[in-house]
């Protein structure tokens, strides 16, 4: 498939600045630190990860939002880190973003109506009756138009908030966590929208996540990102049945299953302490001080390769990409 979005040695830095006249930088938050990967287009491709380990800020500098500190963004061959204002704008139309919380990213002040016209009229374009043909598409009835989105359920609003998103056509859709303010109920179904219209429109999602449950409903691929960097790539069935890096081993240990049987009996892999500060990660292997495999089953001479040499992101035999030394697919029951 033909790549829609490749991203190369992506790098945002926040830098802490000192002083009170006269500032000067004393560090930086490593948010994101050196990641690449590409987006087919048509497919979903997720990150997943704890809380604060980069995966929004990777979202947002893909669609620059936020503008990196360094790397590389080309979006169906162009590269866009380097578009001025004007290009930017035009690309606005083709990236669109779908966020987190449905309430905060729509005008309390404007309806419905005002609402899905507002793209239109930024880019300048007819809205010819569009409001309603989107409403209908998004599983919502016309008369819905004139309400004002404290009138709707949380459901409801990232319908909307999907309305606003597909209302120009774009080709990518950056999906920032969409179900995870919802209710369970409710989840399944926007999700199966969003499948719907992906199959409709012909829609590329970059989907970000924490809930790998959700990832595995709706991802054709997933990268695991840890402290700002990618640990391990794969196709959706291939990460889920044999993890190779023992963050991602861990990540799907701790997931639920339904079977209780099969919950009382499952193996647990389990991560200690707290993540590293982004500011000063670790050296080598940014998982190593948390890592179950380094504290209990490598020589002393395996852990030393961990602290002095960070391992790159590449296939070490398992059939996708892994950033450990010393990686094994595992399948866990």
């Amino acid at each position: 498939m033909t790549a829609l979005v490749e991203v190369e040695n992506l790098v945002k830095h926040y830098p802490i600045r000192s002083g009170i006249v006269f500032k000067h930088d004393v560090g930086a938050v490593k948010a994101v630190d050196g990641i690449s990967f590409e987006l087919a287009a048509g497919e979903t491709f997720a990150i997943v990860g704890e809380s604060g380990c980069g995966k929004s800020t990777t979202a947002r500098c893909v669609l620059r939002l936020i503008e990196p500190t360094s790397g590389t963004v080309r979006f169906d061959g162009e590269d866009i880190t380097a578009a001025g204002t004007a290009r930017l704008r035009e690309l606005r139309r083709e990236m669109q973003m779908i966020f987190q919380d449905p309430f905060a990213s729509l005008n309390p002040r404007m309806t419905v109506r005002g609402i899905l016209r507002e793209p239109f009229r930024i880019h300048g374009l007819e809205e010819d009756g569009k409001v309603e043909d989107l409403l209908e598409m998004v599983g919502l009835l016309p008369e819905h138009a004139s309400r004002y989105p404290h009138e709707f359920s949380g459901g409801q609003r990232q319908r909307v908030g999907i309305a606003r998103a597909i209302a120009l056509n774009p080709k990518l859709i950056v999906c920032d966590e969409p179900v995870s303010a919802l209710d369970v109920s409710i989840r399944a179904q926007v999700l199966n929208l969003l499948e719907d219209l992906q199959k409709q429109l012909g829609l590329t999602y970059l989907f970000i996540a924490h809930d790998l449950s959700v990832v595995r409903h709706i991802a054709n691929r997933v990268a695991v990102m840890y402290l700002g960097t990618m640990v391990e790539t794969a196709a959706t069935d291939d990460l889920f049945e044999r993890p190779s890096h023992p963050y991602t081993q861990a990540l799907i240990s701790a997931v639920p299953v339904p079977d209780p049987n099969r919950e009382r009996s499952r193996r647990r892999i389990l991560v200690s302490g707290d993540v590293p500060s982004p500011v000063n990660p670790p050296s080598g292997c940014r998982f190593r001080t948390r890592c179950p495999k380094f504290a209990n089953e490598l020589s002393e001479a395996e852990r030393q390769r961990c602290v002095d040499e960070p391992p790159a992101l590449v296939d070490r035999g398992e059939g996708h990409p892994t950033a450990c030394h010393y990686s094994e697919a595992r399948t866990l029951v």
